[in-house]
């Protein structure tokens, strides 16, 4: 998918990276705090990105925190900053109070980041032209702050993921469609496919990058595949969401091969609101809607979640979960498009978060992503959680509560 700042889950409007404390609330409990009490998201600290800039950068031009990532001992965030073209890191040894740790200069912008080995993984977008996608991927020594390699790529990268020993980086290379030619219709070339790069110690072996084809998969453009992100299970395979084409691949990652993909398929809504007019009013329906999916994150080694944003044709605003055959196993919590469209709260990003230790203790904290932002942009606040994990009071639309349709 084209980037998009305003359209990203990390409060990219405001420039701000929210730090939270996940658990995994029961809905319900959300709509009725009548119910008993149980575990949920604890909003404890936020990062304003701008004042992680240095004073030679212009602070009034825009700042984003995009995509994050946590070192092993879970003390240093580090995160993609696309409008300024740099890696961002914080320190929150006390999570309370993040601090300022280190702002990057790249030579493009920033896609996705891993980390593993003390080393920052970077995808970066260079490209000058879409019919010439470029990119690269930088490894930054998160010690010293130094750039120490930096491979060329096949081409214009979205998303990274590692293997779950950190011995290969997988990269979607997408290869983005130009929404300025022909109103964005597909297929453009070049096509997008996945590169699988070998790591030792956190180090890429630039010289056996190794791509894999995602032509003639999808019913959507097969010629013009778009691979946007992946994520990688205990065994090794890769799932991979291709938006625009509105498909599914699983990569074999060891075996270099596609072992398996189908269609994300389509879905029917109700209760949704499809007018821009700045009021949410959840009466309409819709009809074979594409999910689109953007992130996708496994719950285990045989089922995965997809946020489906959708950028093309479709998008249903929720959520589905998948098993590796390609059926659903969950109804999906539905957003209303408005609310979407005009006010950004995208489910981009599936809810999933990176459990971290606090110096080598195990302490059950997942720092993850704004979700406190786009509940205070949409009037959600009974989402929001204060300090003290109390629910606050506020309506909740009845299309949120009851979705329909996976």
């Amino acid at each position: 998918m084209p980037h998009q700042p305003s359209f990203k889950l990390a409060a990219a409007a405001l420039c701000a990276a929210v730090l939270s404390v996940m658990s995994f609330a029961h809905a319900q409990q959300a709509i009725n705090p009548s119910q008993p009490q149980g575990i949920y998201f604890n909003r404890i600290s936020y990062f304003a990105a701008v004042n992680n800039l240095p004073a030679e950068r212009d602070r009034s031009k825009k700042s984003v925190a995009e995509i994050v990532a946590a070192t092993e001992d879970g003390m240093l965030l580090a995160y993609t900053d696309g409008e300024q073209k740099a890696l961002g890191l914080v320190d929150i040894r006390d999570p309370a109070q993040p601090k300022p740790a280190g702002f990057i200069a790249l030579d493009g912008e920033p896609t996705s980041v891993v980390i593993t080995a003390g080393k920052a993984l970077v995808a970066v977008n260079t490209s000058s032209r879409f019919v010439q996608p470029e990119g690269s991927l930088v490894v930054i020594d998160l010690k010293t702050r130094a750039i120490v390699e930096r491979c060329t790529l096949l081409g214009q990268p979205d998303s990274l993921a590692l293997d779950v020993k950190a011995q290969h980086v997988v990269i979607a290379i997408e290869n983005e469609r130009d929404e300025a030619l022909n109103k964005g219709e597909i297929p453009q070339t070049p096509a997008g496919h996945v590169s699988i790069i070998p790591l030792k110690r956190g180090m890429p072996d630039c010289t056996q990058q190794f791509p894999i084809s995602m032509e003639g998969l999808a019913e959507v453009a097969p010629s013009d595949p778009e691979p946007e992100f992946v994520k990688i299970n205990a065994q090794g395979i890769a799932v991979v969401s291709l938006q625009e084409n509105n498909h599914i691949a699983l990569v074999d990652v060891a075996k270099r091969q596609v072992v398996g993909h189908f269609s994300a398929g389509k879905v029917n809504l109700r209760e949704i609101d499809r007018k821009r007019d700045g009021i949410i009013n959840a009466t309409e329906s819709a009809a074979d809607v594409l999910r689109e999916p953007d992130a996708v994150v496994w719950l285990d080694n045989e089922r995965f979640v997809s946020a489906n944003e959708g950028d093309y044709k479709g998008g249903s605003r929720g959520f589905s979960i998948f098993n590796k055959s390609g059926k659903v196993r969950i109804r999906q919590r539905q957003f209303p498009r408005t609310r979407s469209d005009a006010l950004r709260a995208l489910p981009r990003e599936p809810l999933a978060g990176q459990r971290r230790g606090a110096r080598g203790r195990r302490s059950g904290r997942v720092w993850q992503r704004s979700l406190d932002f786009h509940c205070r942009r949409a009037g959600i606040t009974r989402l929001c959680i204060s300090r003290h994990g109390r629910r606050k009071s506020a309506e909740i639309p009845a299309s949120l509560a009851h979705g329909y349709s996976a």
